[in-house]
């Protein structure tokens, strides 16, 4: 598989678990684990990216961009998910780990907590002022100046997944250890999300929720299916295919447009 074809089976899998909330109940929960897969190719498409592209700095602006402009798509569609702004940590990440010269990487590393510090910082003095506005304006202008500044606030699923992908990238030279790497990732997905984060602090109510919930993998924290994505990675073959490099920044807003919209017509909210 090239990435042309990485990237159009990407954003079936996208599709499929967004357009689930228009379907039957039946198919609901298989188009969701369908739609597992579709992240971690992302990220394992954001890290190729990163080793071939010729020009790094202008395809992390590039994904800057698409973030700060999908924060206003998210606004208009009134919905948030923002999968451009993962990505971009992630490019900007491998970037700061791909410096020569380990002083330059320790630099950058320590700038980019630095920063992450002060926009934290930056971010609550502005909340405190942006309370007199009201609650909607104050948390259409909060979630864009958090996606302007390139907070980790503003990562969608949060760091595990911005981990994963740098994961991906320092996998790219060898697919027996991206493999067993993958595998561990996913491990450690059920884990956290089935053991770790179920855990109420009483041992014995927490295994007898377990032994209750006990479908709970397969039915809520079901992230961890995204090991059936591993196959897809395993078969690519480092090729361009079609130079089609725009298909995923128009394509991921123009669905959740049209599905926003069909919603509304349906008179369905999401969650639902």
């Amino acid at each position: 598989m090239n990435t042309f074809t990485l990237k159009v089976a990407a954003c079936l899998f996208m599709l499929a678990d967004h357009a689930a909330v228009l379907s039957p109940p039946a198919v609901q929960l298989p188009m969701h684990w369908v739609g597992r897969l579709a992240f971690p190719l992302f990220a394992f498409l954001c890290a190729q990216a990163c080793e071939h592209t010729g020009d790094l700095v202008r395809y992390i602006l590039r994904l800057y961009a698409a973030s700060v402009a999908m924060s206003g798509v998210e606004i208009l569609l009134n919905r948030t998910g923002n999968a451009f702004t993962t990505l971009f940590h992630i490019a900007l990440i491998v970037a700061l780990l791909s410096l020569r010269k380990p002083v330059h990487r320790a630099i950058g590393i320590v700038a980019y907590v630095g920063w992450q510090v002060v926009s934290y910082v930056a971010l609550a003095l502005v909340a405190s002022g942006l309370s007199a506005l009201g609650s909607v304006p104050s948390a259409i202008i909060g979630r864009i100046l958090i996606t302007v500044l390139g907070s980790a606030a503003s990562i969608e699923g949060g760091y595990l997944y911005v981990l994963l992908g740098v994961a991906l990238w320092l996998c790219r030279s060898s697919k027996r250890r991206l493999a067993v790497v993958y595998v561990a990732c996913c491990a450690a997905f059920f884990v956290l999300y089935n053991c770790v984060g179920a855990y109420t602090g009483n041992p014995l109510m927490y295994f007898a929720g377990l032994l209750y919930t006990g479908w709970a993998p397969l039915t809520v924290n079901y992230q961890w299916m995204m090991i059936a994505a591993l196959p897809l990675m395993l078969a690519y073959d480092g090729s361009r295919g079609r130079p089609v490099k725009w298909l995923f920044y128009w394509f991921y807003p123009v669905h959740l447009a049209v599905i926003a919209v069909a919603m509304h017509l349906l008179g369905l909210q999401y969650g639902v």
